[in-house]
Order: structure tokens, then C-alpha cells, then sequence
């Protein structure tokens, strides 16, 4: 039985730990130098698995991170609109900072549309049931499916897999760019994995989560602020 891979993309000009960050959404900005540099060492990374398949995104940042990995992996590669993050719609480029509070209120009022996107239930539902998908393709696969999305949608799979509560899922932490989240299953209950690259290695550490806002620092690699 294979393993699901979720690859969060590369890093893009909006990425950012400060005030400065920008919600990207389903705008198509490309990854500028350093996550060019993270798509690289992502697909070395990957390759150190034997692949059947890559799922993408196909949102430019996302196609530029999964493109490195088929370079380095030969696998054929699937692109896919149910892969990108909730639909924001004019939302989209504007100071998280800013909209922050409005972020907040659609993921608690899980059927109100954000202005010209998508509710949040439209967007876990959509995503839920490609990630369920890609799940059942991975356990009749002998090798690894790997799927290259976005940040919203790593954040969302921990609550999508245990069937919890839609209003806690994290609006910060978990995965890096660049960083891999590994599915398996562990007496009989699906397991999530973050797998970071630092300076003395690589850790592998349980996705672990105690508030809508934050990850348990003690669990969790160092972490970006919200974003999609």
C-alpha cells in the first residue's frame, strides 16, 4: 500500500511572516527565488520515495513546485482545479492583516460566500472530497500519489480525516513552503505527518493542533502566518 504526499508550493512575493502579507487565493502569481529554490529541494526530497503519481493544483505557484518534482521522479502528473484554496474572491491581494477579522467570521459562518468567491463549506467540501479520493487511489497504489496544493488546504486535512470540527480548523501553522505533509494510516486512523527540511536534517514530526489560531509550538516546526 502506497502514501499520500500533500506538498504545500513553493513560496511566492507574497509570502511574508509580517504585516506586509497578502492573501493569495486564487490569484496566479508565480514563485519568486526562494521558492523556486524550495520547489528544488522539495523534488529531491520527494524522489527519495518511489512515486506513481502527481495530483497538482493548477494554479501557477503550485504547477511550478509539482513540474521540479516530475523532473526529478518521471511520474505523470494530473492537473486539477479541486486542489486550490478556498475562493476568496475580492478578498484576494488584500493585507491579511486587514481582513483578518472577515476570515474569521466566514470560517464560523461556514454558508456565507466570501464577496465574489466561495463560502468555506463550498470550499472544505470540494476539497474534501479530492483529498478522500486521492486517499483511496494511494492505498490501491504500490508506490506514493503525491498531490501539491496550498497552505488553506493542508491546515483543513488533519479536520477533513478525523471528521472533526469545520469552525477550528487553523487559520496559522502547520506546513512551510516547500514542506511535505505525509497521510498514512496508524491502527486504523489516518495519521499526519509534517516533513521539513532544516539545517541538521529533516523532521518528522505529528500535525498537532490546541486552538483555531495556533498550532502547539512544542509539536510543530516554526510557522507562517494565514494564508492560502
Amino acid at each position: 500500500m502506497g502514501r499520500l504526499i500533500l506538498v504545500r508550493h513553493g513560496k511566492t512575493v507574497l509570502n511574508s511572516l509580517d504585516d506586509t502579507e497578502r492573501l493569495r487565493g486564487w490569484m496566479d502569481i508565480p514563485l519568486d527565488e526562494q521558492g523556486l529554490r524550495e520547489a528544488q529541494e522539495t523534488a529531491r526530497r520527494v524522489a527519495q520515495h518511489a512515486v506513481q503519481r502527481i495530483y497538482c493544483s493548477d494554479l501557477y505557484r503550485a504547477t511550478q513546485t509539482a513540474e521540479a518534482v516530475v523532473r526529478t521522479t518521471s511520474a505523470p502528473i494530473v492537473y486539477t482545479s479541486d486542489l486550490r484554496p478556498w475562493n476568496l474572491g475580492t478578498l484576494t491581494g488584500q493585507r491579511v492583516a486587514d481582513i483578518l477579522p472577515t476570515l474569521l467570521q466566514l470560517e464560523v459562518d461556514l454558508e456565507m460566500p466570501a464577496p465574489g468567491g466561495e463560502s468555506f463549506l463550498a470550499f472544505y467540501n470540494r476539497y474534501s472530497k479530492k483529498l478522500m479520493e486521492l486517499l483511496e487511489i494511494a492505498t490501491q497504489s504500490p508506490a506514493c500519489i503525491v498531490a501539491v496544493t496550498h497552505h488553506r488546504n493542508l491546515l483543513a486535512a488533519p479536520t477533513i480525516l478525523e471528521g472533526g470540527d469545520k469552525t477550528k480548523i487553523p487559520v496559522r501553522g502547520g506546513a512551510r513552503t516547500g514542506d511535505l505533509l505525509w497521510v498514512e494510516q496508524k491502527d486504523n486512523k489516518w495519521i499526519t505527518r509534517i516533513d521539513t527540511s532544516t539545517t541538521s536534517g529533516v523532521l518528522l514530526k505529528e500535525v498537532a493542533y490546541n486552538s483555531l489560531v495556533q498550532p502547539l509550538a512544542s509539536q510543530l516546526p516554526k510557522s507562517s502566518g494565514p494564508e492560502n
